[in-house]
């Protein structure tokens, strides 16, 4: 018998004052601050963040990393689910990161060039998005 886990992400783009730093050992990245309004946020298992990790980069496109984070990484938590007006059946929520160490190899794509990662994403969500009305 074949099983399959269904694994729920969430995107999360992190505003300019939040950052990751590198350390001098890096073999991981530390990650501080907070995001609210994340949809899936509550029901992740996986998150792709974006975040800066070059805040003195020429343009602002370049200088922005993406990494994954798991659910239940030390230094992440997730505050409780937010009640809200609409959009009930997309459950949103406060993200934490205090400390959360992201191991080197949880980087997707290069540094300093998540952008790309996150531009082939939307690329394909939207094409997904757009045939939804079409049936």
């Amino acid at each position: 018998m074949m099983t399959s886990k269904i694994i729920k992400r969430a995107f999360v783009f992190l505003t300019p004052h939040f950052g990751i730093y590198l350390p001098n050992r890096g073999d991981y990245y530390v990650l501080n601050g907070n995001k609210f309004w994340i949809t899936n946020g509550p029901d992740a298992d996986v998150l792709v963040v974006y975040a800066k990790t070059n805040p003195t980069s020429e343009k602002p496109q370049h200088g922005i990393s993406a990494f994954i984070v798991e659910k239940g990484m030390e230094g992440f938590s997730s505050g409780k689910k937010l009640d809200k007006m609409g959009m009930r059946g997309s459950n949103t929520c406060e993200l934490i990161f205090e400390d959360c160490k992201i191991p080197a190899k949880n980087l997707l794509g290069q540094v300093n060039r998540g952008v790309y990662v996150l531009m082939s994403g939307l690329d394909f969500e939207r094409l997904v998005l757009a045939a939804g009305p079409v049936g």
